[in-house]
């Protein structure tokens, strides 16, 4: 080694095995990445997946290959890496070179530099702000609302930034296809593809933690603060986002002519803290005081002293007295134990290992062998040397051990420990029955927003149809719904619903759009103006990242026509009840909830006396059956043929379906089960006097 060469940088860097040596060598000597000091050393490690690279080294940079996927993406998360950098020949950072290259290294504690064809096709965001939380920048409490406004600003430098899309105004099929094919077409292009997405993050010493994103597109004037609740959507594109982003942050800042916004999130682990201290004392506080609360302030818990000497349980009384703790119980050898927990219920018992006639070993035992006092937490003290005996509690059903001669400190924090994990527990369990009851009253109403089958059959009649459903809630509370909304004498409109996700979330969402679909009087207006309606407020109602597929159609008895307009919704099927022969319609459409300015197409289709529809939920497609595959769109329309040809015209078409299905699917399903079928038909209810 050269003499004073202990006194040189080093810095080691990964690098994917795809890249070229040269194109590295390209990289850094650009410096637009890192103007290398003279006194630098550099040691390159070559590997051709994050895995191959040691979890246990300290990387200087990471270089990405060129069009980065999801593998290389993970080594944000794998590599202890402060800088990771997209290889590609085109990177040219210009303005953003400070950014990433300041002497003697970019003083971040995390810098990701992407091309913009790699970005649109990856999870930055979320692998982005996972790192930061592996790496004890940011705590869990803030880490979905970092995400949200991390995702939020990304998507707008991309798709605004780099790309310089504009997607204001009214997207209807048509223009949402030409900007689907126009995006494309700028990602493959140097110009637009070719773009650099840089985002850094660093924490400060008064633990805010600060994110820049920073894109190479033309900029913005952003606009002015107390204004963006009101800004008109059509006319600005980031706009849409910035109060959430907002809300979200501490602060937001503009730089660079606007092609940089910087976001300061504090983490407020401290506050938080606080608060829930807060609360826990009120609740504390509220169960103390009711004459019948089962759950007990930790300084009001029973605690059981087993010794069976008469000087180690005085001290021990006397140290738990100090400390508060006065409902304290006592037993002198094993077999007096058992009886006072039977007595008395405690706690916490504080157990003796050496004692006459039943020893600690027995008394563990027995207390785990019995259901009542099973999680009841027991402190085993012992003078013992040896680690056998120390071990062996622990196998007979110890929580936790200390040696003798006590501390009175560590004794208490022990106490304090277990006592607390106990009320914990025993809260949660509270929480999770009241839960539950709450889930199952939910359940109820949600299954109370479908129609009855005395009503859906009276309704059939009314129309000259048989009207058949099946409703299946999954393991989770879902999103799924349908009704039918009685327009005129001889029009019949019904829809079908099914919100994104699973849970409580789910449910509430449905239980909102319920609300709209019957207060809102637009039955009679045509299916895509009833969906654009809908979808404007929704869109105001759902939280980032929630939307819902829906198709509303109208039976047109006198015309014999459905018309309909689709929200990305599962492709409905007409049939001929007949012949059984059936075919798919379109489904397309824009999601509700998701683009304001939606635009939806109505389209409409023959339905005339030997006419059957199949409305459904994306379960029927998507569940695994008995045979390991799903019902693919074929063997639905096999089903349909053989169920109508079986049958004929008189079967209650959705409920044969759904009974066909359940027959070959899991006992519990992964998502809400739907399906409707309406069938033309000759039913004397619905005469030509009654219509």
């Amino acid at each position: 080694m050269p003499a004073g060469g202990e006194s040189r940088a080093k810095h080691l860097i990964a690098v994917a095995q795809s890249v070229a040596q040269e194109d590295v060598d390209l990289l850094f000597d650009s410096k637009n990445i890192w103007h290398r000091p003279d006194d630098t050393s550099v040691k390159y490690a070559f590997g051709p997946t994050p895995e191959d690279f040691s979890s246990q080294s300290r990387f200087s940079f990471c270089v990405l290959p060129s069009q980065v996927g999801r593998d290389w993406l993970g080594s944000l998360i794998r590599l202890n890496c402060e800088a990771f950098v997209e290889c590609f020949p085109e990177l040219d950072l210009g303005d953003l070179a400070p950014v990433t290259g300041k002497k003697p290294f970019p003083k971040h504690d995390l810098m990701v530099c992407l091309s913009t064809r790699s970005a649109y096709h990856l999870p930055v965001a979320r692998k982005f702000v996972t790192s930061l939380r592996h790496r004890g920048l940011i705590g869990d409490s803030i880490a979905s609302s970092v995400e949200m406004a991390v995702q939020e600003a990304f998507a707008n430098s991309l798709i605004h930034g780099n790309l310089e899309l504009d997607t204001g105004g009214h997207l209807s099929m048509d223009r949402f296809k030409e900007l689907g094919e126009e995006t494309e077409r700028r990602l493959a292009s140097a110009h637009y593809g070719a773009r650099a997405m840089v985002l850094t993050a660093r924490r400060r010493k008064n633990g805010h933690i600060v994110i820049t994103i920073n894109d190479q597109g033309n900029g913005f004037i952003p606009p002015d603060e107390k204004a963006t609740p009101n800004i008109d959507r059509k006319d600005t594109t980031f706009g849409r986002g910035l109060p959430l982003i907002r809300s979200l942050c501490q602060s937001v800042n503009f730089l660079r002519g606007g092609r940089t916004i910087e976001l300061t999130f504090d983490d407020g682990q401290t506050e938080n803290a606080t608060q829930d201290a807060a609360f826990l004392t009120d609740l504390e506080r509220r169960l103390a005081t009711s004459p019948k609360a089962e759950l007990r302030l930790p300084q009001n818990a029973t605690i059981l002293i087993a010794d069976d000497t008469m000087l180690s349980r005085e001290i021990i009384a006397s140290y738990l007295r100090a400390d508060g703790f006065t409902n304290l119980v006592f037993a002198k050898d094993g077999e007096d134990a058992i009886a006072q927990i039977k007595e008395h219920n405690p706690d916490l018992i504080i157990l003796d290992i050496i004692m006459p006639k039943l020893d600690g070993y027995a008394v563990c035992k027995a207390v785990r062998a019995d259901p009542a006092y099973a999680k009841t937490p027991i402190i085993a003290q012992t003078a013992l040397e040896e680690n056998e005996g120390r071990t062996r509690i622990f196998d007979d059903g110890a929580t936790d051990l200390i040696l003798k001669p006590l501390n009175k400190a560590e004794l208490i924090a022990r106490t304090k420990i277990h006592l607390e994990n106990r009320l914990l527990v025993q809260r949660l369990q509270a929480y999770q029955e009241r839960t539950q009851s709450e889930l199952e009253i939910a359940r109820n109403m949600q299954e109370n927003l479908n129609p009855a089958p005395e009503h859906y059959r009276g309704v059939g009649m009314d129309y000259g149809m048989r009207i058949s459903a099946t409703f299946q809630m999954s393991s989770e509370l879902g999103g799924d719904m349908w009704g039918l909304v009685p327009i005129d004498d001889h029009r019949l409109g019904v829809y079908i619903v099914d919100f994104a996700g699973h849970g409580l979330g789910a449910a509430l969402n449905t239980f909102r759009l319920h609300s709209l679909i019957w207060s809102e009087q637009l039955h009679e207006q045509a299916p895509d103006v009833y969906l654009q309606v809908l979808n404007r407020h929704l869109k105001g109602l759902l939280p980032v990242g929630q939307y819902a597929t829906m198709l509303y159609g109208i039976v047109d008895r006198q015309k014999n026509v459905f018309s309909y307009a689709s929200a990305a919704c599962t492709s409905p099927v007409l049939g001929n009840s007949v012949t059984g022969e059936a075919r798919y319609l379109d489904g397309s459409g824009v999601p509700l909830g998701v683009v304001r300015d939606a635009q939806y197409e109505t389209r409409e289709v023959p339905f005339d006396k030997d006419s059957f529809l199949l409305l459904y939920s994306d379960a029927l497609i998507e569940t695994t059956l008995d045979h390991g595959q799903f019902l693919c769109e074929q063997g639905l329309l096999t089903m349909l043929q053989e169920t109508v040809l079986e049958g004929g015209a008189d079967i209650d078409l959705a409920a044969q379906i759904a009974d066909q299905f359940m027959d070959r699917a899991p006992a519990q399903l992964d998502d809400d089960f739907t399906i409707v079928s309406l069938q033309s038909a000759m039913i004397p209810a619905a005469t030509a006097s009654n219509r």
